[in-house]
């Protein structure tokens, strides 16, 4: 593990040299797994996306902590896109929560010309 280039391994360590095209390969690699994991959680293809590139972008903005677990980043990206999703999920459920505590008005009387 780690002596191939093209394993997580031997990616993640280019990618943290600055070879973008070695983060993208990580990317391409895995996105189809973390997508399915995270609409598994959401239930929501839109939020899925939202959150699977949120959970990218945090791996790149992270990158000096991130730590390879058995040779692959995958176990990482999991834990992080849960996370993601279950914050995810809190905030739509207080945004609702919002939206039903406001008092409803009946409409507004039309205006006299």
């Amino acid at each position: 593990m780690g002596n191939d280039e093209n394993d997580d391994d031997g990616l993640w360590s280019r990618s943290l040299r600055g070879d973008g095209e070695a983060f993208g390969a990580l990317y391409d690699r895995h996105r189809d797994r973390v997508f399915r994991h995270v609409y598994r959680l959401s239930g929501n293809h839109h939020d899925a996306e939202d959150i699977m590139a949120a959970a990218f972008l945090e791996l790149w903005r992270r990158r000096a902590k991130v730590r390879i677990v058995h040779g692959s980043i995958v176990p990482w990206l999991l834990v992080t896109t849960t996370n993601m999703a279950r914050n995810n999920g809190r905030a739509a459920l207080r945004y609702r929560r919002l939206l039903d505590s406001l008092p409803r008005t009946e409409e507004s009387p039309k205006p006299n010309k």
